[in-house]
């Protein structure tokens, strides 16, 4: 199939029209531009494919950016925001400042041990070198509205073919209640990581807007208030917020990096209560919670409740829903089936944690508790024999972590209500001042069940496993960096599509090269290996499944403003005997022109090809997209993609962004399947976006 794919000329006219526009570009560089980044957003996308974790992600950064850490007067928890710095960088970036004296420049951080010139430069729209002002304990009204930061964005994005969906009458039932444009509304206020507050409102496609089920708007509401302040009162936060204690095996609501390229990021800081500003719908807590300093303790209090989607399978006599099996989290409610699901159920979530944090160590005691106004009973499946059945539900546990010398140990051992045991123990160690180690160890027994855990493992649920995990990473010159993983990981009950314990391992090595500041290559080669049923019958042998691939991503920014990049990509699927190849290779190139009034237009394009065998060896690759919006789509079957972003910045408080993107398929005639079927070989979208700062 490779060999008939043919490579047009035009794959390299992004190269020269970026020539062209040379003597007009300005510099100004995104924060997703970040190889580093993009390569975590990839590997993450194809780790869970949970929208909700990247956007979370993007939703981080963009705080980041719009609050800085002060490195030359900021603690242990001011540098652990950005977090995926390790320990050791942060203890090592804190110890320079205080030992030799504020840090001047950028470059003298690539210096500093266990850093390099590329993470500098990764750093360096997340942290300022300015001595920050000293707001006091107490916040100041006053001064919080005259120097907050304050964002509106809103946009729309829709496909331009038509789906299935849409097109049956009224008079069917089973189609989409609503139009194909997914619209969204976001305000968010910040002052100097003190106060935040925000609203968030969305309506997916396909969803109803002011009508139907929804006659007051969007499908979803959201609003966060957070305080951080200096004295006892340590974080209070209302209205939508996460909690995330010890290493995610009890509350873990944010993102988990998991296992990617940060490979020693397996070991976790507690961020504890935040707010959450995101669109996802259901991975939240919704009500107040705060945290207390009372030397040498640190304690939080939280309550949340909050309607939650569920399938119901049993009501009462007035019609109200006693039973459900599932509670989905994909927020969709299209379609008569998914609006029937919407917040069918009711949770509430009571927890609370007491730690005691310093520099060298810290232990901590985590307690959470569930209600549900509906029993929760699963699908009669064999391997659903140890899933979580009743009404309500508690997980207790005790984390830590202490160092000793150049290593950093930690883990959390958890128990559920059920006496059902999880527990992760991990060393996280530098050897030598370029080299570090991650090792990890975990054993979550088959019945244990944590709602809202989110911790290290092959299985997105944190049951049902064993695992042991070892990261390397080596920085052998300014130049050169290598990070590697091996997870070893089983199963000892059955899965979905698995009726017997089976094994696996998965194993990446990444190698980055970076010839110069405006240069930088890595490759990066993974291999999987996970069985499953052999056949589609009632009860099957397992086999093993074996997916191997290799990934080359260069980047060179030829002057201030404008730069190329490329991505190729190969993957290989095995089970059984049969093989699926495929590949992805793709052009890229952004410029940022001046135009009149000097008013920076930022333009992105990409070409690409791609041929895969089926959807088993699909290829996963980052687009630039809008502002808290992220692009990782999968690519399979043979086609090509285009896509055009831009970025119009109308002075210092207006942006207008614009993207145009294009998958043309070139051996089939029809686009997926039920109601998002399209009838023939393209499928185009387009998306706009205003941005306010004040």
């Amino acid at each position: 199939m490779v060999e008939n794919m043919r490579f047009p000329v035009a794959v390299m006219f992004p190269v020269f029209l970026c020539l062209l526009f040379l003597p007009h570009l300005a510099a100004q560089e995104p924060i997703t531009d970040s190889d580093a980044l993009r390569s975590l957003l990839t590997d993450i996308a194809a780790q869970n494919e949970d929208e909700q974790d990247l956007e979370q992600l993007l939703e981080t950064l963009e705080d980041l950016a719009e609050n800085p850490v002060h490195v030359n007067d900021a603690g242990f928890e001011d540098v652990a925001r950005i977090t995926w710095l390790t320990e050791f960088q942060i203890k090592s970036l804190l110890d320079h400042v205080k030992s030799r004296g504020p840090i001047l420049s950028y470059y003298e951080i690539a210096s500093l041990y266990g850093f390099t010139p590329e993470l500098a430069q990764t750093l360096a729209p997340f942290i300022s070198l300015e001595k920050k002002q000293d707001a006091g304990a107490v916040v100041n009204p006053r001064r919080a509205i005259r120097y907050g930061k304050n964002r509106l964005v809103t946009g729309v994005q829709m496909a331009l073919e038509e789906q299935e969906g849409y097109l049956r009458p009224d008079s069917v039932g089973n189609r989409y209640a609503g139009g194909p444009v997914k619209t969204y509304l976001r305000y968010s206020f910040s002052y100097a990581n003190r106060v935040y507050f925000g609203i968030t409102a969305e309506k997916d496609a396909g969803e109803s807007f002011f009508r139907r089920n929804n006659p007051y708007g969007f499908d979803f509401y959201s609003a966060h208030f957070q305080l951080n302040t200096k004295g006892w009162l340590k974080t209070v936060t209302a209205g939508d917020f996460r909690a995330d204690f010890g290493q995610g095996l009890v509350l873990w609501s944010g993102l988990g990096y998991g296992k990617s390229v940060m490979v020693l990021n397996a070991m976790r800081y507690n961020s504890g209560l935040r707010k959450y500003g995101s669109s996802g719908e259901n991975r939240f807590m919704r009500g107040a919670g705060a945290t207390f300093r009372l030397h040498p303790l640190d304690v939080s209090l939280f309550y949340s409740r909050k309607a939650i989607d569920a399938t119901v399978t049993a009501t009462d006599e007035n019609g109200l829903a006693t039973e459900a099996s599932s509670f989905p989290t994909d927020g969709y409610h299209r379609t008569p089936n998914e609006i029937a699901k919407k917040h069918a159920a009711m949770e509430q979530i009571a927890g609370a944690n007491i730690s005691v944090n310093r520099t060298e160590w810290h232990i901590g005691a985590t307690a959470a508790c569930y209600g549900y106004d509906v029993t929760l009973v699963p699908n009669p499946y064999i391997y659903n024999c140890f899933a979580f059945t009743g009404k309500s539900h508690s997980n207790y546990s005790l984390d830590f972590r202490f160092r000793l010398g150049d290593a950093n140990f930690y883990g959390e051992q958890a128990l559920g209500q059920n006496g059902a045991w999880a527990m992760l123990y991990g060393v996280q160690m530098l050897i030598g001042e370029h080299m570090g180690a991650n090792v990890l160890y975990r054993h979550y027994a088959r019945d244990y069940h944590a709602l809202y855990g989110m911790a290290l493992g092959e299985n997105p649920q944190n049951s049902n496993e064993e695992g042991f995990y070892m990261g390397l990473n080596w920085s052998p010159g300014g130049r050169w960096r290598f990070s590697s993983y091996w997870d070893m990981f089983r199963f000892p009950w059955l899965r979905y599509r698995a009726d017997a314990p089976t094994f696996g391992q998965d194993a990446m090595l990444q190698a980055d090269f970076m010839p110069s500041h405006n240069t930088k290559m890595y490759i990066q080669t993974r291999y999987k290996e996970k069985e499953e049923n052999a056949a589609e019958t009632v009860v099957s042998a397992v086999t093993p499944v074996k997916t191997a691939s290799v990934k080359l991503v260069f980047s060179h920014q030829v002057t201030d403003g404008c730069g190329i990049g490329n991505h190729l990509e190969v993957k290989n699927y095995r089970k059984e005997g049969a093989t699926s190849n495929g590949y992805f290779l793709a052009q890229d190139i952004y410029a940022t022109v001046n135009t009149f009034k000097r008013y920076p237009l930022r333009i992105t394009l990409r070409y690409a090809f791609f041929d895969t065998g089926d959807y088993n060896s699909r290829i996963y690759s980052f687009e630039n997209d809008m502002l808290y919006a992220f692009s990782i789509p999968a690519f399979y079957d043979q086609g090509t993609r285009l896509y055009v972003l831009l970025k119009y910045a109308l002075g210092k408080h207006f942006d207008l962004r614009f993207k145009y993107a294009a998958t043309h398929y070139t051996t089939k005639n029809e686009i997926g399947s039920g109601l998002n079927l399209i009838r023939g070989d393209r499928y185009s979208e387009v998306k706009a976006q205003i941005v306010c700062k004040f």
